[in-house]
């Protein structure tokens, strides 16, 4: 029998063409690896966030296989930009030559737009193979991390009744406290988005990491809310907003990226209230899993090197992680960062001179996401 011949080419998908964006959306929900942060909806936000937005594409026999929205920021220097891909790219790393056909066209869109470096953040669990591949391909592990590598992930099977079953008691007895304190839940609209940021910025300062302005939040609510992807949701005590949070569904997945909660709110435990909202709306939704994101990297190097985790630890995000993980979730732990450096001395100033592993990074990770 003859032997078929794999056909690959490599195309952009750019632009605002209604039938391609719903094939690039669809391809991302349907592909290893794919997220949220690879939609149209995410370029979107990102560009009105002052990002440059390109979707490359590999097509195998016709079909797309693998894909990647890479970002680009220009930066206040002599015509240099940095190149970003979020949760990203979209495709299976060990198909060498899907992978080799894409990396080609992304370095060299890179190259064009005059990148120092290519950030990248796959949507993969760590795995040492995984790891390999990439530094084999040129790449070098990221100093600094856009995002969390560690998150908690919430099974949904079994509906309502089965979550909270394998949730800790005093997780439940704090959800219903909160009800019989007289906190409610209601889903909020763009009006309220000045009363979610208040509440977001409050416990940035209280917790100590760096606060996005409140535009962010209303480009992300811009592109996101006629998608139906994204809800608004507020807790509130005796007609006060006393905790927000807004979240995203993508495939089988609500991801509750971002929320607040006041003092008022804390004492009357709202925050427990308006997570188990959260996660009750993505059962409602169908979703498999709810992702509650973000815990301490540690912990996911933790559990990738088989230690056991202490109980209680207080300090940097211990607390969010043992307030998490009281809604009975499993740790994920992600690959992380990779760099793909094209201009070696600014890049040597950026990663090791203006933003070092230190609190200075947070300066960055605010660039990256602004």
């Amino acid at each position: 029998m003859k032997e078929l011949k794999t056909e690959l080419k490599t195309i952009d998908l750019s632009g605002n063409n209604a039938a391609e964006r719903q094939q690039w959306d669809a391809f991302v929900e349907n592909t290893f690896g794919g997220h949220l942060m690879q939609t149209c909806a995410w370029g979107d936000f990102k560009a009105a966030e002052g990002w440059m937005v390109h979707r490359l594409g590999v097509e195998q026999n016709g079909r797309l296989a693998a894909g990647a929205q890479v970002l680009f920021k220009a930066l206040p220097l002599a015509g240099v930009s940095l190149a970003y891909i979020p949760k990203g790219p979209a495709l299976d790393f060990h198909n060498r030559a899907l992978a080799e056909q894409l990396l080609t066209a992304i370095h060299q869109l890179s190259r064009q737009k005059r990148a120092i470096f290519l950030k990248i953040e796959p949507n993969i669990l760590h795995n040492a193979q995984s790891h390999r591949w990439l530094q084999n391909a040129g790449f070098r592990p990221g100093n600094i991390v856009n995002h969390p590598r560690a998150t908690l992930l919430v099974d949904l099977s079994g509906g309502q009744e089965a979550v909270l079953r394998r949730m800790r008691k005093k997780t439940r007895k704090l959800i219903r406290r909160a009800r019989r304190e007289g906190v409610e839940i209601t889903k909020g609209q763009a009006q309220d988005l000045s009363d979610f940021y208040r509440l977001y910025k409050f416990t940035a300062a209280k917790k100590g990491f760096a606060a996005h302005r409140q535009q962010f939040f209303e480009n992300a609510w811009q592109a996101f809310a006629p998608t139906g992807r994204a809800a608004l949701l507020l807790a509130r005590y005796q007609q006060q907003i006393v905790a927000a949070k807004m979240i995203f569904t993508f495939g089988d997945r609500s991801m509750h990226f971002w929320g607040g909660t006041s003092d008022l709110g804390r004492q009357k435990f709202a925050s427990y209230l308006i997570q188990w909202a959260a996660i009750q709306r993505a059962i409602e939704r169908g979703c498999r899993y709810a992702d509650l994101w973000g815990i301490p990297d540690e912990i996911g190097e933790m559990i990738a090197n088989g230690e056991e985790i202490p109980k209680n630890r207080q300090g940097d995000l211990w607390g969010v992680y043992n307030f998490k993980r009281g809604f009975g979730a499993d740790i994920e732990y992600y690959l992380g960062a990779y760099d793909y450096v094209y201009i070696r001395f600014p890049y040597w100033l950026i990663t090791n001179f203006l933003y070092p592993v230190s609190e200075r990074a947070a300066l960055l990770l605010e660039k990256l996401n602004a």
